[in-house]
Order: C-alpha cells, then structure tokens, then sequence
C-alpha cells in the first residue's frame, strides 16, 4: 500500500469515520477545472509531504458545530497516525488538522 491514492483513502476513511466531521472543505477553482478534465484524483483537503519515507500529512476538514474541537483533532491525529504506521511502510512525523469551518449538524 505506497501507492499515493490509497494512502489518501486510506487517511480519508480515518477521518470521515469520526461522527463529530461533517466533510472536507469544498474544491477550489483549480481543484474543480482538474477533476473536470479527469487529473482530480486526490482530496484537495489531505497534503501529504513524504521526505524519504517519513510522512507530513496536513489535513483540512470541517467539522459540526458544538464539537469538542482540541480532542477530535487529538483523536484524529492518533487515528491517522496508527493506521499509516501500520498499514504502510511509512513513519509519520506529524499529523495536522487545520478546522477551515463549522457546519450545522442538520435534524430530521
């Protein structure tokens, strides 16, 4: 599993499977005309920096409103971290959570 695009699912699987996430931050203009034409196969909210085999991995999300932010990032750094690290041939040196925005949990 080194392929770049499993490792990205693998790492979106991690982070969607926490309730408290509603989504990844919405494709930019350049990320749209990409997978337009077909070149958009990564998560524009997951960066990955791999500097012989040791992992930076930045993640964007938004999460819902009233979220106990610090410890969903917390558990989403354990998480991602574990699963890469097991997973892969890879070490992780950091994970990062950047929150770009809150959603309103919508109810039925």
């Amino acid at each position: 599993m080194n392929d770049d695009i499993d490792l990205i699912k693998l790492i979106e699987e991690d982070i969607i499977a926490f309730d408290e996430v509603s989504r990844f931050p919405d494709l930019g203009f350049s990320e749209s005309i990409q997978k337009a034409i077909g070149m958009g196969a990564q998560n524009p909210g997951i960066k990955i920096n791999d500097e012989d085999g040791v992992l930076t991995i930045n993640c964007e999300i938004m999460v819902y409103f009233g979220v106990n932010i610090p410890q969903l990032c917390y558990d989403i750094q354990s998480k991602v971290k574990r699963d890469v690290e097991e997973k892969t041939d890879h070490t992780v040196k950091a994970v990062n959570i950047r929150v770009e925005g809150l959603d309103k949990r919508e109810t039925n």
